[in-house]
Formats: C-alpha cells, structure tokens, sequence
C-alpha cells in the first residue's frame, strides 16, 4: 500500500481486532515533485478488512478545536469491528458513525481479503519461446476439462493466444500463466519481466498485426494491467454461464493460430 495526502489505510483483523500498519505518508499527486513513494507490505489474514478513505471522512460536527480534517481515530475502527457484516452495511454504518459535515466530500472504500481452495488456481512457468504460445493453450484447455468448463476453452484460448505472444514479443525473463475459476467468473493472467504497459492500437484494414489487445477487450468483461517492482500481469476477466462462454458476435471465425498478436 502507498498513500499520497490522504489518512492511512485502516486495517481490521478477522476477530474485529485494529491491526497498526505504517504507511508512509507523501503529499498528495501533483504537488511535492520528485517524491518516491515507499511501498507498505503486510501479509493479511482471509476475512480481514481493509478501509481506505479521504480526509472529509474526518471532518466531524463536534470537532473541540472548530477545525475540519484531521486523522483517523478509533471511530472508523470500531464501527468496522464487526467484519463478518457485508461490506455495504459496513459502509453505511460506518459513515454514519463519522457523519462527514455537509459540504466535505467524503470517499470509503471496503475491501475483504479471502483465500481461494488450491483447486481453483492454475499456474505455470513458461519460457520465451514462440513454441510455448501453443503450449499455453493445451495447458488451459486440459485445466478447463478439468474444471468442467470447457465449453470457455475457445474463448479462453484466444485470449491466452494474445497475452502470451505479447509476453514474448515483448517482455523478458520466463513467464507465468495463471488461471483462476472463482464464483462464476474465470480469470487469466500472464506475467512477464518487462514493466511496459500495452496499448490498445486501431489497427487498419491493410494492418497484419494490432488487433491483439482488442480481441482481449471484446472477449473479457474486463481486463487490465497490475505492476509490481519486478514484473507486470495483464489480466482478462470472463463470466461464465453454467460452464459455457461464448465468443461475441464477429469473432467466432477467428483460428487460435492465426489470430494477429498485440
């Protein structure tokens, strides 16, 4: 977690108990140039409850000192002691508790952490090799059987087909293929070294390549980009109908092995 201007992130623990994490604080985006923002890691427990929140949430009616702002206090944490409540009645109650005064923007974000069974998650470590593309995608077809989803294999493989060959185009070091099947929806991820970003190209008619990214964005419902300090994962997310997912309109005819890369 990093922050910029605004209060460190609150952190509830399972049994409702505040756990203190130092956040190092920065001014906010824009101001202060030249500033590097130092990363807080803490490993989570599944069910603990992360708040993160702007100064207006903070601006209370019974302030003693009459000013507007402030830190967090133990307000916020005991009004979200109770976390095994769902998340919107949490909010509620917690910004009732706070009661922002009437004209102070105020912004709380809820967010629980829990852990997946072992047999939702698939990961692989490929080399950078154009021969691993169809690798990857017998990888995901057998772990989709596997998951009585094949009817997603198609869909699944051109994803995979695009983020894989953009990998290896244009990232370093081996790369990670991970699947992940949670609660109706189906998630692919590939990571590689390089930390540059891709974009979304309008490819022309005469163009032979740069229709990649699109295909990714027409086939998930969404999709996106995380950076760490080693590596970037683009990220494709499905939703899954009774194990099927078909492909939109326009696309059905698309061959895995001719699809044009990123």
């Amino acid at each position: 977690m990093v922050r910029a201007g605004h209060p460190a992130p609150v952190v509830i623990e399972p049994d409702g108990t505040p756990l203190t994490v130092h956040v190092p604080e920065v001014p906010p985006l824009g101001e202060g140039g030249g500033r590097v923002f130092t990363p807080a890691v803490v490993e989570l427990a599944p069910g603990s409850l992360l708040a993160h929140c702007t100064t207006g949430l903070f601006a209370r009616r019974d302030r003693a000192d009459g000013q507007d702002g402030g830190a967090p206090d133990t307000g916020l944490e005991h009004a979200l002691a109770a976390t095994t409540r769902p998340l919107r009645e949490l909010c509620d109650a917690a910004v009732y508790r706070m009661a922002p005064v009437r004209g102070h923007d105020a912004v709380l974000l809820l967010a629980r952490t829990r852990a997946l069974p072992p047999e939702r998650l698939a990961v692989w470590t490929l080399p950078t090799d154009a021969s691993v593309v169809g690798t990857a995608r017998r990888l995901a077809e057998r772990q989709l059987a596997a998951w009585d989803l094949a009817g997603a294999a198609h869909t699944t493989e051109l994803i995979i087909s695009e983020l894989v060959t953009n990998a290896i185009r244009h990232g370093e070091g081996p790369i990670q293929l991970r699947l992940i099947h949670d609660r109706g929806r189906l998630l692919a991820e590939v990571t590689d070294t390089s930390g540059a970003s891709p974009h979304l190209r309008h490819a022309r008619d005469s163009d032979e390549g740069g229709r990649g990214l699109y295909i990714v964005m027409r086939l998930s419902l969404r999709w996106g980009v995380r950076h760490s300090r080693q590596d970037k994962t683009i990220w494709s997310e499905q939703g899954l109908d009774g194990g099927a997912m078909d492909a939109p309109a326009g696309l059905e005819a698309f061959d895995v092995d001719q699809v044009p890369a990123l």
